[in-house]
């Protein structure tokens, strides 16, 4: 999402590039070009599901089905979350032996993410009153990072020409970042891990299914898509890619990565042949045991990347998707309050001049798109940067390479 996430374009950060790519230590300390690609592609699902809105009955087939296309597109937050995981996983097990571990863990999420998130969060708090914004309260769950968990009947959160509802996405991962790093410091045993990670998977399919259960009672729109307790499982797996494969298993975890794949996009294209696409909000299936291969598929696809000289690897590595990848923090930020202000009138102005709503749709999403680019290419330079440079007083360097000389600095 960081994120997505990192969100997931948050693990980019300021990483330098090993010379040589060495997939043995994925996640870690190695920059792996084609997870920049996996970045950029959740992102542009993201932007697709986004900024594409439209009329879903339009009495044409082909919009129609590209409007489930786009229903469909949410998935890129799951496989944001998945990547996130991946990469957040394999740094903390590479770094377990320097010292000042957590410190320097939490000192870099922190500049990655806290500088973009809280300056938009500040920024639209000083102009409250010229711009007419109502909170309602919810300042103060988006300042705590705990807007997503909000599961009870609140006034609406109301920002004319702005939004900011998809930073739950954001909010999930650093609540879990505020406990993976301690599991992870006191199991260390990857064998463990596995199993924890696997438990826990299981446990929240199953508080999906109660969740989803008891919805017409709940009356909450959102659940169970937002709360952390109901979709860490799409971390986790991507946790527990990055521990198999370093343990004795992994040949066998890339080699059969393609048929996992394959068998999770089968299962969930009959389930949209049936449901009409991915929709989570009115199906049991997807919003249930569909969430979860969903989350295999996505740690499926990572690891496909990390088959040396395979086409999936080829593809991910090409420029355009990996410089999305590398801007997609801040495209994730910034899109959806720039298509607040300008997708409607852009429509509106294509349809008056040219009488065609489809074509008002894509020239609205192309230039909310162009917009994005420019406002994340300036954030980064400008305003991100300058944090990531303090970085280098919270480095893995010079202390994680003593005990693995063959790289060189860590993903984020």
């Amino acid at each position: 999402m960081q994120s997505m996430t990192e969100v997931a374009s948050q693990t980019s950060g300021d990483a330098r590039a090993s010379k040589s790519q060495n997939t043995d230590n994925p996640g870690g300390f190695v920059h792996i070009p084609a997870l920049d690609g996996i970045r950029g592609l959740a992102i542009l699902l993201v932007l697709f599901h986004h900024l594409f809105w439209a009329n879903s009955n339009t009495g044409s087939r082909f919009f129609n089905f590209v409007d489930t296309l786009r229903g469909s597109s949410f998935v890129g937050v799951n496989l944001f979350f998945a990547l996130s995981g991946f990469l957040i996983t394999g740094i903390l097990i590479d770094t377990l032996h320097v010292p000042h571990f957590f410190k320097t863990f939490y000192a870099r999420r922190v500049l990655r993410i806290f500088p973009l998130y809280y300056g938009v969060l500040v920024l639209l708090l000083l102009f409250t009153k010229p711009l007419h914004l109502l909170w309602n309260g919810w300042q103060y769950f988006f300042l705590t990072y705990t807007s997503n968990l909000v599961l009870w009947s609140r006034p609406p959160l109301i920002l004319p020409h702005f939004n900011i509802n998809h930073f739950w996405s954001l909010q999930v991962e650093e609540q879990f970042y505020l406990v993976w790093p301690f599991v992870v410091y006191r199991i260390r045993k990857l064998k463990t891990l596995i199993r924890i990670i696997i438990i826990t998977c299981i446990v929240v399919l199953l508080i999906r299914i109660g969740l989803v259960a008891a919805r017409p009672l709940l009356h909450n729109i959102y659940l169970p898509y937002s709360p952390t307790f109901s979709c860490v499982d799409n971390l986790l797996f991507g946790c527990g890619l990055c521990a198999l494969l370093r343990t004795s298993v992994r040949n066998r975890v890339l080699k059969l990565a393609p048929w996992v794949f394959a068998a999770c996009a089968l299962v969930l294209l009959c389930a949209a042949i049936v449901n009409n696409g991915l929709d989570w909000e009115k199906s049991f299936f997807i919003p249930t045991l569909g969430f979860s291969l969903i989350g295999i598929a996505s740690a499926s696809l990572i690891a496909m990347t990390l088959r040396g000289g395979s086409y999936t690897e080829h593809f991910f590595k090409n420029k355009v998707l990996r410089f999305f990848g590398k801007y997609s923090y801040g495209l994730y930020v910034y899109h959806y309050s720039l298509s607040e202000s300008l997708t409607t009138p852009v429509r509106t102005f294509v349809d008056a001049h040219f009488h065609s709503k489809a074509l008002g749709v894509l020239v609205g999403a192309i230039v909310v798109t162009l917009l994005s680019i420019l406002v994340a290419l300036l954030s980064y330079h400008l305003f991100e940067s300058r944090f990531l440079k303090l970085k280098k007083y919270f480095s893995y360097n010079k202390r994680a390479t003593v005990a693995n000389p063959q790289v060189e600095v860590s993903n984020t």
